[in-house]
């Protein structure tokens, strides 16, 4: 076999093994628990809180899911929960229907319906807890936070990390700043396995709008990050992944930077995510 051919097995290989056993990210709208039917029998899904929807119907639909025996990962957005009873009453929901994964985040509730100002806070308030969960992730942020400095974010992931077993990132364009981020959490010793958030294959319009939420609107400096994707965004009618997953899992052969999946957003787009995954995978 040429260098050439090898180098390309070697890169299935990687992709292969990066899209294994992804995560779906799904917002709990109408209609989402049908369309995550079209996802493989007991494939894992993350339900996000949506402000506008409540954690209650987070929690509504996890259960709805988990019944049909998908592996399911709840959202507990921070400053969406409106004190102990409520998130008492969400673990003891969950915990019924056998529910042992939850992924805390912050949220973006402004102003917060909450005494818990950010995940570090609900995370100490859910380890004061009889909780089920036996894998707790948490979230970072490899191209930083518009309204968070980089030591801060440091700082709180330094927190959270004693609650944690995986940590999952934001949505990320750009192989090589993630793997830079990755590298600088493990000198400064969060040592959490990686899983990192890719975009699925999403229609060019609503990632684009995403994309643009992440930034705080007319963020200068994440348009000139991500201005040329954008243009390209807009010239296809669907964001194909590819060569962004193929970047990552190049930097996934490192064991040192100790990435070990995927989480795709998918913006309920679902069947054409699975049907990519199935293709490379």
């Amino acid at each position: 076999m040429s260098r050439g051919g090898a180098t390309a097995v070697a890169e299935q290989s990687g992709l292969s093994l990066l899209l294994h056993e992804p995560r779906y990210e799904v917002i709990p709208v109408q209609g989402i628990e049908q369309k995550v039917e079209l996802l493989p029998p007991g494939a894992t899904v993350t339900v996000t809180a949506s402000p506008k929807q409540g954690l209650d119907r987070t929690v509504d639909v996890s259960i709805v899911l988990a019944g049909r025996e998908f592996r399911v990962v709840p959202h507990f957005a921070a400053r969406m929960v409106t004190g102990r009873d409520q998130l008492e009453r969400m673990v003891e929901r969950l915990d019924g229907v056998g529910i042992r994964d939850v992924f805390v985040v912050g949220g973006d509730a402004d102003p917060p319906a909450s005494p818990y100002g950010d995940a570090g806070d609900l995370l100490e308030e859910l380890a004061g807890l009889s909780h089920p969960f036996a894998r707790v992730g948490i979230g970072g942020y490899p191209e930083g936070h518009p309204l968070i400095g980089d030591e801060r974010l440091l700082e709180a992931l330094k927190r959270k990390q004693a609650y944690a077993d995986h940590l999952v990132t934001q949505l990320c364009f750009d192989a090589d700043a993630l793997a830079e981020w990755t590298a600088g959490i493990r000198e400064a010793g969060i040592d959490l396995p990686v899983v990192v958030g890719l975009p699925g294959v999403v229609e060019r319009r609503k990632l684009a709008e995403i994309s643009l939420k992440a930034g705080v609107g007319a963020s200068l400096s994440y348009l000139r990050k991500h201005g040329r994707q954008l243009v390209t965004l807009a010239r296809t009618r669907r964001y194909d992944p590819t060569p962004l997953a193929r970047a990552v899992a190049a930097h996934a052969a490192d064991p040192a930077l100790g990435i070990t999946g995927v989480h795709l957003f998918t913006f309920n787009q679902v069947e054409p995510t699975r049907d990519w995954v199935a293709r490379l995978a």
